[in-house]
């Protein structure tokens, strides 16, 4: 028997995976798409997968659980961190410094796909950024991304196929609105997610976009360029506007100095 055949014996039937899912669901008052990281790396072992979850919720911080097939880091927060970050107990004090990120997460590649979403975790726990643009979401990756990172508040651009999601940091970053703006010639779901917020005095236009893809689609791809500038420029002066995300742009699509002035402030913002 191969290598592959015994590890593929480890994996019982649909069936039993979507029965074996519901329940630890259930048990553990989480979703599905958590269920699936802890029983996957477990080999669909429900005891051993419950246990591993309420161990590290308990413990709350940083858990390394290493009784899986591969070492895993679980950040968790206690319950009554969770209420106290959700109310804004921690600071309301603006913080010293800013820190941004935006990242594609390309969730339509399922290779490797639950290890980077745990890196992605990891990486976001170590370096705590105030504000996270993310593109290529997807709703399992947010889901899981939302259950492990309950210090950020998580606004998605869609509930469907893959999308741009939004995350700000409760401890510094206050959520006050958000409106999610279609690029009517989309032929990939792109759209604008637009989140208001604020830091202390500091009002903040958050715009978060995923332009379209491929060679074939530069005419489209310019026309939501210059959509989603016409958007940000129309905000209030007391505003500051952070616009970023995928822009996809190809170096021939730089025609004008309109454009190129579009590019270096994207790029200054990643």
């Amino acid at each position: 028997m191969s290598q592959s055949d015994e590890l593929d014996s480890d994996i019982p039937d649909r069936d039993t995976c979507q029965k074996l899912t519901e329940q630890f669901a259930e048990v553990t008052g989480t979703d599905e798409a958590c269920a699936q990281f802890y029983l996957q790396d477990r080999k669909w072992d429900l005891e051993r997968s419950v246990n591993a979850f309420f161990e590290a919720t308990q413990k709350g911080g940083v858990s390394a659980l290493t009784d899986g097939d591969e070492g895993e880091l679980v950040v968790n927060v206690n319950k009554d961190m969770v209420n106290a970050l959700g109310l804004g107990q921690v600071t309301s004090e603006p913080p010293s410094k800013f820190s941004f990120v935006s990242w594609n997460l390309d969730g339509l590649d399922e290779r490797n796909l639950k290890r980077r979403t745990k890196a992605v975790c990891k990486i976001i726990y170590m370096e705590h950024p105030d504000v996270i643009f993310f593109q290529e979401m997807i709703p399992e990756t947010f889901s899981y991304i939302e259950g492990k990172l309950p210090e950020y508040m998580c606004i998605a651009g869609s509930t469907e196929g893959y999308f741009t999601a939004t995350l700000l940091r409760r401890f510094t970053v206050y959520y006050d609105s958000h409106r999610i703006t279609e690029h009517s010639g989309s032929l990939m779901m792109r759209n604008l997610l637009t989140v208001e917020a604020h830091i202390g005095s500091l009002k903040l236009q958050l715009v978060n976009t995923h332009l379209e893809s491929t060679r074939d689609h530069s005419a489209e791809r310019i026309k939501q360029l210059k959509d989603s500038f016409k958007i940000a420029q129309d905000f209030p002066e007391d505003y500051t506007v952070l616009l970023a995300g995928d822009m996809n742009l190809r170096d021939k699509e730089v025609k004008n100095d309109a454009t190129r002035l579009c590019l270096i402030l994207t790029q200054s913002c990643n």
